[in-house]
């Protein structure tokens, strides 16, 4: 992976590739040879999002689709600055409007955002200062649509934003959150003792501190943050991975049979030797949008983008994966 392309100041050892049944609401995917085995080039071929709307030059990451409304929520970097900040891009089904940023964003580094299932929340990391935190510590915000569709004013999520045995104050970073079917989310933190980084959960929003959770496979190596989608019943998993001593990540999936989950296989026909991450499923489970910096091939976009690719059984379980 280019780390010059993602790379932000917070952890310098903590490197993500910062980064949706039916027809498409944007055109069919494109078949084409994928990434891998003879059975990955027959599936869909990953398609680059809105070349020169949504997917520029400047570099964009963690897509987050609501499909009723049709609206695209991603973070694109400040051109020549490690600082990011939240988008939004409205699809009709046929073409993008143009790119803007989202009301409640723009002053601070904001990234990471995510979608709650129905729509109606989205949580985030930023740098964005409070009375309780550090200066310029990466902590968990979240906001709600009010009746009219439009967003509020984000609030912290000081449970999640604390370590718990130092109260008031963020002890490290904290980022990507995720939200699953029962309102919980899940992030990722390198704080004390755990330093190479580790999952942490809170059950609700204003849950007063969070609990560490390593059910979940990380498919990564030490000190690099492992980016994470939940399908709402909580028993599917699509992660951000990266290999010890590799500099480029790939999707991996999980299953959960029981109590334990599967081993984490990688995502057919869509890895790539460049790098890929910032997973998210639509909640029909039939697209799966990315952050790639494979060559676009586009003049209008750059190599660090936003792609799009039908599932069509990609994330299904392993055949022996009830044994």
């Amino acid at each position: 992976m280019n780390n010059a392309l993602v790379l932000f100041a917070a952890l310098s050892c903590a490197a993500p590739l910062y980064l949706a049944l039916g027809p498409s609401p944007i055109g069919p995917a494109p078949m084409g040879a994928g990434a891998g085995s003879s059975a990955d080039a027959r599936l869909p071929k990953p398609e680059l999002v809105g070349p020169g709307v949504v997917s520029t030059n400047a570099g964009e990451y963690s897509p987050t689709f609501d499909a009723e409304r049709g609206e695209l929520y991603f973070m694109r970097r400040t051109p020549g600055l490690f600082d990011y900040t939240i988008w939004r891009a409205r699809t009709d089904g046929e073409r993008w409007t143009d790119a803007e940023v989202v009301s409640f964003s723009g002053e601070e580094r904001d990234a990471g955002p995510y979608l709650a299932p129905d729509g109606a929340s989205l949580v985030f990391d930023s740098a964005r200062p409070a009375e309780t935190l550090e200066k310029d510590s990466i902590n968990l915000w979240r906001v709600e649509r009010s009746e009219d569709g439009a967003w509020g004013e984000p609030s912290l999520l000081a449970g999640a934003s604390n370590a718990g045995f130092q109260p008031g104050r963020a002890e490290v970073d904290e980022f990507g959150p995720a939200i699953d079917g029962e309102g919980r989310i899940w992030f990722y933190s390198f704080r004390s003792p755990y330093r190479g980084g580790s999952r942490y959960v809170v059950d609700t929003p204003d849950a007063k501190e969070a609990r560490r959770d390593t059910s979940v496979p990380d498919p990564s190596a030490r000190t690099f943050v492992s980016y994470l989608w939940l399908s709402a019943d909580g028993d599917t998993a699509v992660m951000e991975g990266r290999a010890k001593g590799r500099r480029d990540t790939d999707l991996f999936v999980s299953h959960r049979v029981g109590t334990r989950w599967t081993e984490p296989r990688p995502v057919p026909g869509v890895n790539t030797s460049s790098g890929e991450g910032g997973p998210w499923v639509t909640p029909d489970g039939a697209w799966l949008w990315f952050t790639s910096d494979r060559a676009s091939g586009d003049e209008r976009a750059g190599t660090a983008n936003l792609y799009r690719v039908a599932v069509e059984g990609r994330l299904d379980p392993p055949s022996d994966a009830a044994h």
